[in-house]
């Protein structure tokens, strides 16, 4: 596939009178850079290994866009003592490799390990990183290891740089606190957004929803939609999600109807959540009648919301309509979802 690796004459470098031609070198830098990117996005840890022995061998690997990539590399392909190894043989002055181990790890699920880079980069004297591309990553680590602290003094830092005006931030920075369970602080940032957007507004009206507060969500909603702002299909989602917890499935029917009359068509997500509000209300007729109008409508359901169906079916009046249901998700393949097979068995 890639003919780079399997040439013999990989990375050999041309030479007039012993002078190493400078732009076939850096042609060749560039070209073994993307190599590593893509070995990275495939997770193609053998050929990624092999490439990285040939760099070594050739004296490229020492070359800090190379060396950045190997580390991302290596973290992609969760090779994280490699990484860290390859990553110490690079000079700490060299922001790149900072920016892209943190990024990266964030990236790929390893967000312990993001913020202790993170909190190792600040510590190092005279290191002055451009914060505005670390700083999304750092927050998203933060929401998802549940640290408010480390999330708050983020924010310290983004005051401190005049980055809060900056919207890509401001998302992020509303996401970390909805997901820390802080949706008094979401709010107070999305208000202080001069350019409010939809990721934005579904962050706080997520955070709000796990907070069980839907009716704050849906007046957020709607007093932004009368400011223009849209809300999307994620938006809805999210309040259809928070009224079928609280039971309140009028409302559900009224967010299904507002949907349909902003142009937008409920999704497979929209539809489940429906189900699981009949269902944990034990209006189980009704769950299945929403279950067959998602059907009609063409949606194939996921294994979400199979198992939230299956409940249902547990008295013995339900017992056919249980099994129609497992043999429907033996067809469509759902049924091989460790969730479901517990449910069903």
């Amino acid at each position: 596939m890639h003919g780079l690796l399997r040439s013999p004459t990989l990375l050999r470098i041309p030479a007039t009178n012993g002078i190493i031609n400078r732009r076939f070198f850096r042609s060749e830098q560039q070209r073994c850079a993307e190599l590593v990117d893509i070995y990275a996005r495939d997770r193609a840890l053998h050929l990624g290994k092999k490439l990285h022995a040939s760099l070594i061998t050739k004296g490229f690997s020492r070359f800090n866009v190379i060396a950045s990539n190997l580390v991302t590399f290596y973290v992609c392909c969760s090779q994280l003592s490699h990484a860290r190894k390859l990553f110490d043989k690079i000079p700490t002055t060299n922001v790149r490799c900072w920016i892209a181990l943190i990024g990266t790890c964030a990236r790929c699920g390893f967000y312990d390990l993001a913020l202790a880079v993170f909190s190792e980069m600040q510590a190092i004297p005279g290191l002055t990183p451009n914060y505005v591309f670390v700083i999304p990553s750092v927050l998203k680590a933060c929401g998802h290891v549940g640290d408010p602290i480390t999330g708050k003094k983020t924010h310290g830092l983004i005051l401190k740089c005049s980055f809060e005006l900056d919207s890509f931030v401001s998302s992020a920075l509303i996401v970390m606190y909805s997901k820390c369970a802080n949706v008094g602080d979401a709010r107070k940032v999305f208000d202080g957004m001069v350019m409010k957007d939809t990721v934005a507004l579904n962050a706080v009206v997520a955070g709000y929803v796990q907070q069980g507060a839907a009716n704050e969500a849906l007046s957020l909603v709607e007093s932004l939609k009368l400011m223009g702002l849209k809300p999307n299909v994620v938006t809805w989602n999210s309040l259809t999600s928070g009224f079928s917890q609280k039971g309140d499935l009028g409302m559900v029917s009224e967010i299904f109807r507002v949907m349909i009359s902003d142009g937008l068509e409920p999704d497979v997500v929209s539809w489940t959540s429906v189900i699981s509000g009949f269902v944990q209300n034990f209006r189980n007729n009704e769950a299945f009648d929403a279950f067959k109008q998602m059907l009609s409508h063409g949606f194939c359901p996921t294994s979400a919301t199979i198992s939230t169906l299956l409940p249902a079916c547990a008295t013995t009046a339900r017992v056919r309509i249980g099994r129609e249901i497992h043999g429907y998700a033996l067809v469509t393949g759902v049924e091989g979802d460790l969730y479901v097979r517990s449910v069903l068995f």
